[in-house]
């Protein structure tokens, strides 16, 4: 069973600003860009036999969430995202230190040893006024949100 965790900030995101600036005012996408959100995901797997996701996924999110300065979702297995926007989601395609230091924190030291997997990634939501929303979207995703290198995107509709 999978765990997902959409976290964003409550607080202005400069990171998502600066994206939004460079995408207006330097790529010449002010015409078309509407709006831009930034999430963090954390998509956990966990053991089938977890009597109780809901539960499970909000004592995760004590441990991953600063709730001073962040908002969160969980569900479980489907990511549903509003009508309006095109989700694109950046995760690494080389190993990802960072989550599997998160994985070993739950299981090793906080004692969720029902976590089998963690994977983190970044989902940028684009609000796009074009005919081809999702066209525009994976553009914008080569041009600025990926490095080719290390890094893969996908379109989640």
């Amino acid at each position: 069973m999978k765990i997902n965790l959409r976290i964003w900030l409550k607080i202005p995101d400069a990171e998502a600003a600066t994206v939004k600036n460079t995408l207006v005012r330097r790529m010449g996408y002010g015409k078309v860009l509407t709006g831009l959100e930034r999430e963090r995901l954390f998509a956990l797997e966990v053991d089938d036999a977890v009597e109780d996701p809901p539960d499970l996924a909000r004592m995760l999110a004590r441990e991953l969430v600063n709730e001073n300065k962040e908002s969160y979702l969980a569900s479980a297995e489907k990511l549903d995202f509003e009508r309006g926007s095109v989700p694109v989601k950046v995760g690494l395609h080389i190993e990802d230190g960072e989550a599997e230091t998160i994985l070993d924190r739950l299981r090793n030291r906080l004692g969720f040893s029902m976590v089998k997997k963690v994977e983190r990634s970044v989902i940028w939501k684009l609000k796009l006024d074009s005919d081809d929303p999702e066209k525009l979207a994976r553009e914008i995703a080569e041009v600025l949100l990926i490095n080719p290198h290390k890094d893969f995107y996908e379109i989640l509709r």
